[in-house]
């Protein structure tokens, strides 16, 4: 049904009268002009919407395309983040998972509410983790005394001086082999709350080359952690190695005297006394310099093999009767003064 203009014209006709009048178009009108064919005219406001529904998707997709890129830079940094944490060894597994966890919060931009209260958190772990006064020794020790045998006296000297005041502390552990000195600065290094704070030489009193067993002492002190506590462990040594110690000393001590210098250091030499002229040898290192305490560990005597037996044999798969046993005491025993218990782990093995 056609529709009418106010003057009774239809549109159609309307239209067809104003396209005769108009000098720029001639002819009748044509399909392909008629909107009903062509569809949507290139002058009407359509066309206008048309043309911002295709930018606006331009821009949404070049706005997706960022958004994925900028997620793949976080994903590689996090990724490098965490292969650089991993190989630099943080402190403690604390300290990397709350490093790694800040950092890609960083990198996210989601700690500007939480930036200060995280920082404080992992500032809080890390002097609680880094702090000397959280090494128990009480309580190592009490491992200690499970594992090294029948000398409470010693082992009770030792951890006096080590939990003494003061950023340096050393002691000297003297007595014959198999004993228990090694063994329990062994156990100590295993319970030692910074394991990469801890330095083990194996003195050799044969090697002339002294500059060079210098060289790498000194290497330990300049190796020095300001977090937490230090453990430094030469063993082996023997008497005629006591000059070491004063020398030692006096370099750790100047070297805490310097301002910038916040480290505690535990320092344990080990000697090793021969039975033939174990008097002479104990009177000479009672020079040993003042600042280290000296720790005498006694022989041992049939009793103390046995508890060493007993002890090896619950380590040990087999099975030894009684008279097996006795042999293995008594062999032992040839060579108690001077090997201990290390002779009879040997006669088990």
């Amino acid at each position: 049904m056609p529709h009418f203009d106010p003057n009774g014209h239809s549109y159609r006709r309307r239209f067809l009268l104003q396209r005769n009048l108009d000098p720029g178009h001639s002819g009748d009108f044509s399909d392909e002009d008629d909107p009903r064919e062509r569809g949507i005219l290139r002058s009407t406001s359509c066309r206008r919407h048309r043309e911002r529904l295709r930018s606006s998707r331009h821009s949404q997709l070049l706005q997706g395309l960022s958004i994925l890129a900028t997620v793949a830079v976080v994903i590689v940094l996090i990724v490098l983040l965490g292969m650089k944490m991993s190989t630099d060894q943080m402190d403690s597994s604390k300290e990397h998972g709350n490093g790694l966890w800040m950092g890609a919060l960083r990198l996210l931009g989601l700690d500007q509410e939480d930036d200060q209260l995280g920082g404080e958190l992992y500032m809080e772990q890390k002097n609680s983790y880094c702090n000397p006064q959280t090494l128990d020794l009480k309580k190592i020790f009490r491992n200690i005394g499970k594992v090294v045998l029948n000398q409470e006296q010693a082992l009770a000297r030792m951890e006096r001086a080590l939990d003494s005041t003061g950023n340096f502390r050393s002691v000297a552990l003297l007595g014959p082999s198999g004993v228990g000195k090694t063994l329990s600065a062994n156990a100590l290094r295993r319970w030692f709350p910074w394991p990469r704070n801890v330095h083990s030489y194996l003195w050799s009193t044969e090697v002339p080359d002294e500059v060079e067993k210098f060289r790498l002492v000194r290497q330990f002190a300049n190796g020095l952690s300001d977090c937490g506590a230090n453990l430094l462990i030469i063993d082996n040594l023997s008497t005629c190695d006591h000059g070491l110690v004063p020398i030692y000393n006096r370099l750790i001590i100047d070297r805490e005297s310097e301002p910038n210098r916040n480290q505690t250091i535990l320092v344990i030499y080990i000697f090793n006394l021969e039975s033939e002229v174990y008097w002479e040898q104990f009177e000479l290192l009672q020079e040993l310099p003042a600042e280290t305490t000296i720790v005498n560990f006694r022989f041992f005597n049939e009793d103390d093999l046995k508890d060493c037996l007993d002890s090896e044999l619950k380590k040990n798969p087999r099975v030894f009767s009684r008279k097996e046993q006795s042999q293995i005491i008594e062999k032992a025993m040839e060579n108690i003064q001077d090997s201990g218990c290390k002779s009879l782990r040997l006669l088990l093995l």
